[in-house]
């Protein structure tokens, strides 16, 4: 979503830096290779929803272009460069086969969710056999923008059997409408206690383009609403085939919870499975990321890890999960995205990106850059801490993009992403293992040429981008004793 901008006096290019954590962690990633050949007709796909089941991925929604208003380009979230098929990828094949339906195919009676499924800024989970996907940000049956209040459910199986004949099968396919899920921007998660949790994010209405002529100011025509909050919701499939959505209950904080476009995933701890909230954008006084992890386990109420701030990797990402059961740590590594700082390996520091300028300067560094850096968050009994991957990604890569594990490799806890790290280690006979793969999002050129680190930055808003056609290998390396 297009970041809302407060307009910042001239002020001097930030150099402040801060030293390193000690840090240390058993492995290192690699993710340089580049795979795409294996997939031909793969689409390019940015924030979308997304799912797997036996080795077929399945893609729904998002857009195919790069970050919208970049150089002087439309504001609105334009059907054209909508994904308006859904879209399966059976891996199971070498090469992999490409599959699509266009979602004009979905009769009448599911209009609404054939606008959704057109959406971006999905939130999304896969239960199972189930994807649900619910919010998202676009236009409407009728073509008025807005942020949806739709849920849907759809049975993976079913729907890629279908989409593998040439149709999309609309009985396999549930939805409901209901004010508690109208978000975009936000996470979508389920816990052990049954429970669904839809996590901050914000409700657009109307048109960017309307919203820019107000001074990016609610209006009539067009408003933003941050949700600040988190609700705890029972979903479930009604007799006659709908879903039922009822708020439990929701856990408000207009501070720490004014956040979209941020990262929710599992995590692992003695205590049992639960979520993690990890950054997010706008700070409203700064208009920069949120440091502070929110955490929330089956039964109890969000704790906020005050102690710890994340410096990388801050915005909407690919996310790889491991568990190490020995060192009773969980390990959380963030693919690229935007930054508010960056690891400068030479000095052994984080170095704030600098922030310079307004939107209507000659010069304007908003303070959060493209980042092409892979980051670690490691959480045990003790403390959170934050590593930087020596080696970098092969382009700035990441944002709205997602980590896709190999299914056959062990998890740490039962029918989820975190894979049991010990036994990845403990397994490794060459000291690497391919983990999975980094697929989709937004790739972008923050430098003029020769578009190094050491040219010119681009202006924040000018920075060339387009999704992605890169697809990444993923391998975890051991590190040495």
């Amino acid at each position: 979503m297009k970041k809302v901008f407060f307009l910042l006096f001239l002020v001097v290019a930030c150099t402040a830096v801060w030293a390193r954590s000690s840090i240390t962690v058993p492995f290192a990633i690699d993710a340089s290779e580049d795979v795409a050949n294996q997939f031909p007709g793969a689409p390019r796909l940015q924030s979308f929803s997304f799912a797997q089941w036996k080795g077929r991925w399945v893609f729904i929604g998002g857009r195919i272009g790069g970050y919208h208003a970049v150089g002087g380009g439309s504001a609105e979230f334009l059907r054209a460069d909508a994904n308006r098929d859904v879209w399966v990828i059976d891996t199971n094949t070498t090469p992999a086969r490409t599959y699509h339906v266009p979602v004009t195919q979905l009769p009448a009676k599911l209009a609404s969710v054939g606008a959704q499924w057109a959406s971006t800024g999905l939130l999304y989970f896969q239960d199972g056999e189930h994807l649900y996907s619910c919010g998202g940000y676009g236009q409407d049956e009728n073509g008025k923008w807005l942020t949806f209040d739709v849920i849907s459910r759809v049975n993976l199986p079913a729907l890629i059997d279908g989409v593998i004949q040439g149709r999309i099968p609309a009985e396999s396919i549930s939805f409901a409408r209901s004010p508690q899920v109208q978000s975009a921007g936000g996470g979508l998660i389920k816990l052990p206690d049954g429970y669904f949790y839809l996590v901050m994010g914000h409700s657009f209405q109307g048109s960017y383009t309307a919203f820019e002529g107000r001074g990016e100011k609610n209006s009539p025509e067009a408003a933003q609403t941050y949700l600040n909050e988190i609700r705890k919701l029972s979903i479930k499939a009604r007799p006659d085939g709908a879903l039922s959505v009822v708020l439990a209950e929701k856990f408000q904080d207009e501070i720490e919870f004014h956040r979209r476009d941020l990262n929710v995933a599992h995590y692992l701890s003695p205590g049992g499975l639960g979520f993690a909230a990890y950054g997010g954008v706008f700070t409203p006084e700064t208009q920069l990321s949120y440091s502070k992890p929110v955490y929330v386990n089956s039964g109890s109420r969000p704790v906020i890890d005050s102690a710890f701030d994340q410096k990388m990797n801050a915005y909407a990402s690919a996310v790889l999960l491991m568990y190490s059961e020995s060192a009773k740590a969980m390990y959380t590594t963030f693919f690229g995205g935007i930054s508010r700082f960056s690891w400068n390996a030479l000095e052994d520091v984080y170095q704030e990106n600098p922030a310079i300028g307004s939107k209507t300067d000659q010069k304007y560094l908003d303070g959060l850059q493209w980042s092409d850096q892979i980051s670690t968050i490691r959480k045990n009994e003790s403390d959170t801490a934050e590593m930087v991957h020596s080696q970098p990604l092969p382009a700035f890569l990441g944002t709205d993009s997602v980590f896709i594990p190999v299914s056959g490799l062990a998890r740490a806890y039962r029918d989820t992403d975190i894979l049991a790290l010990d036994s990845l280690l403990d397994s490794q006979k060459e000291k690497k293992t391919f983990v999975g793969y980094l697929y989709g999002g937004i790739q972008a050129y923050p430098y003029q040429f020769p578009y190094l680190k050491t040219a010119t930055p681009h202006n924040s808003g000018a920075v060339p981008s387009q999704s992605s056609k890169m697809i990444l290998k993923v391998y975890v390396v051991r590190s040495a004793p």
